[in-house]
């Protein structure tokens, strides 16, 4: 629990001190603590707890200080408890780290698929796709779409509807024949 709260600081902090980039709906990067499990039944202290946290940064915060800054939380933490319980112990292990993605507007790749959606309009989403590395890592401009809205997905209804299915028929098409004719 301890561990939790101190998380909660850190996205806090975020909030207020972190880069910010209106262009996301949350403008700051965010730590978000999702299942939490422990113990069998109320009178019994559990031997072990467990919980899952992420961290979606904007690409002007470091995830890297974000976790160091919980681990030397961590480690003070562990240096006081352990005088009372020494065998007490909190262990983070990395499931999955992949960079955040920051895609000029005005930049060529946001251009080609503008032209093929017949559209000028972007967003930004707070979520972790593939594109970071692309972009990052391989240095290839990259761009995220598909059909269907951000307000119609993650949630338990989440849908696409036909005719989103069919517009992005339509721009792959468009794009096979901009990739074979060379653009």
């Amino acid at each position: 629990c301890d561990m939790i709260g101190y998380l909660r600081e850190i996205q806090d902090d975020l909030a207020r001190n972190g880069a910010q980039d209106p262009g996301y709906d949350i403008p700051y990067s965010t730590v978000h603590v999702g299942t939490i499990r422990g113990g069998t039944v109320l009178n019994i202290v559990p031997d072990t707890a467990e919980f899952m946290f992420e961290i979606r940064n904007l690409a002007n915060d470091d995830p890297i200080a974000i976790m160091a800054r919980l681990e030397r939380h961590r480690d003070v933490y562990l240096a006081d408890i352990r005088t009372r319980f020494p065998a007490a112990d909190i262990t983070i292990d990395i499931a999955n780290s992949y960079p955040s993605l920051s895609t000029d507007t005005s930049g060529t790749a946001v251009g080609i698929i503008q032209s093929l959606t017949g559209t000028d309009h972007t967003i930004k989403v707070a979520f972790g796709t593939e594109g970071g590395l692309f972009a990052s890592q391989l240095g290839v401009p990259t761009v995220v779409c598909g059909p269907g809205s951000m307000n119609q997905g993650h949630r338990p209804d989440e849908y696409v509807e036909v005719s989103q299915l069919d517009a992005c028929d339509a721009m792959l098409d468009g794009l096979l024949a901009r990739l074979v004719s060379g653009f």
